[in-house]
Order: C-alpha cells, then structure tokens, then sequence
C-alpha cells in the first residue's frame, strides 16, 4: 500500500518550533567564534610570511 502525503506533513509539523531563540543565539555565537579563530589562523599566518621575508637574512659564518 502507498503511504498517504498526509502522514509527512503531519510529522514536519512537529519540528516547526524545534530550535528556540536561545539555540539560534548560541550556534550563531559558536559559529562566530569558529570563523573569528579561522581570520585570526590566516591573519597569523600572513604576518608570520610577510615578517619573514622582510626581515635580514642572518648569514654563518663558513669555517
């Protein structure tokens, strides 16, 4: 026998009002807080590369 559509739509129904204001608040903060880290990686990585090639190559001393 074929399932009737109704029987779907009843159960999407149910998780309409699944996520409170509270959970979208904190997802959006942990979701923040993962891409902030990911400028900061990249910004780090960056200035680390620029500093390095700007900065006076320390020759040895050849015995």
């Amino acid at each position: 026998m074929a399932r009737s559509m109704s029987s779907y739509s009843m159960s999407s129904g149910y998780f309409n009002g699944y996520s409170s204001d509270y959970e979208e608040k904190l997802l959006n903060t942990v979701w923040m807080g993962i891409v902030g880290l990911e400028v900061l990686m990249v910004l780090g990585v960056a200035v680390r590369g620029i500093s390095r090639r700007l900065s006076p190559h320390l020759k040895l001393r050849s015995r």
